[in-house]
């Protein structure tokens, strides 16, 4: 293979981009729902992405029932997590646990959708003094969005699910728990206002496969880079909140037809997307500094724990180990 090759394929590593008919599906089951709770309650509506989101992305990878249960569990863990940051660490243990049930289920992914929004929860992102309102506009967020998902009739219908090896099940939710619990704690000391960016990206670089995880953990640092630098030289232009706004909502769906075909693209361009939505709230520097700080600690948190997960597995359970690594572990 040529270098030019090499190239390519490493920066086109999926089949192909997004069908629109399926961002029209998401723009629907999942910024909809957001936009409207935004408009009728305020801050407080972005509740409903943190539940839109996951149910999407998990009733397309493990169906109805498994979204709704995921979506419900972390719902509720993150009303005990907000506002409590000793809370948020004792919920990340217990979610941690979660997924690894999941995963021995060959499940993991869905269940991670979950809690990666659940991060939202431990940083003072969403207003916290109205729980029940909070609680009634994530529980509405997630039956919308499984309710479009499966009138597109984009859920997926599980086959007979196998348990897989309970040494790589416990393994995975030790380590996991582990890099969870420390990106909260860390986030919540080192980044105040916008810690949930650590335990975020930790999740997002912890999903499966982990065949190749240096190479997708040095893409997304490299990816998250760019987007921080372009949104930060747009911001220089001075564009009004009104053309800030149009131009992350342009590229948002942009960036999920990219996704499947090259994770570097898709990754900068939803770097780009969401940072231009907080510049509009924060300090575009000081944001797109903590985004940038923040993927390389998580990077540097996920390939230790990697590691050594690895080795616990190669000693214990050599086929697990390489079920896992496997390009089509789940």
């Amino acid at each position: 293979m040529s270098i030019g090759e090499r190239v390519s394929a490493w920066f086109l590593d999926g089949p192909a981009p997004m069908r629109w008919t399926d961002i029209g599906v998401m723009l629907v089951a999942v910024v909809l729902p957001v936009v409207v709770a935004v408009l009728l309650f305020g801050p407080i509506g972005m509740g409903a992405f943190a539940a839109s989101m996951p149910a999407h992305l998990a009733s397309r990878e493990g169906g109805a029932p498994v979204a709704l249960l995921a979506t419900i569990a972390t719902g509720l863990g993150g009303m005990v997590a907000i506002a409590d940051p000793v809370m948020a660490l004792m919920t990340a243990g217990c979610l941690a646990v979660m997924t690894a049930i999941a995963a021995h289920h060959q499940l993991a992914r869905p269940a991670m959708r979950a809690v990666l929004t659940w991060t939202l929860f431990t940083a003072p992102l969403i207003p916290s003094d109205n729980l029940p309102l909070l609680l009634g506009i994530y529980l509405g967020g997630m039956v919308w969005s499984i309710g479009i998902t499966s009138l597109a009739r984009r859920v997926r219908t599980l086959d007979a699910v196998s348990a897989g090896s309970r040494v790589y099940s416990f393994t995975f939710g030790a380590v996991f728990g582990t890099g969870l619990v420390v990106a909260v704690w860390l986030g919540q000391r080192l980044f105040d206002d916008h810690g949930f960016w650590l335990p975020l990206t930790f999740v997002i670089l912890s999903m499966p496969p982990y065949g190749a995880l240096f190479s997708r953990s040095l893409k997304r640092t490299l990816a998250t880079l760019l987007g921080a630098y372009a949104s930060v030289a747009v911001a220089q232009v001075g564009l009004s909140a009104a053309a800030t706004g149009v131009l992350a909502l342009v590229i948002f769906p942009l960036a999920f037809r990219l996704l499947p075909r090259s994770s570097f693209a898709g990754t900068a361009l939803m770097t780009f997307s969401i940072l231009e939505v907080l510049s509009l709230i924060s300090d575009i520097d000081a944001v797109a500094a903590e985004r940038v700080e923040t993927v390389l600690l998580a990077s540097v948190l996920t390939l230790v724990l990697g590691v050594l997960a690895t080795g616990v597995l190669a000693v214990l359970k050599p086929k697990a180990l390489r079920e896992a690594t496997a390009d089509d572990a789940t």
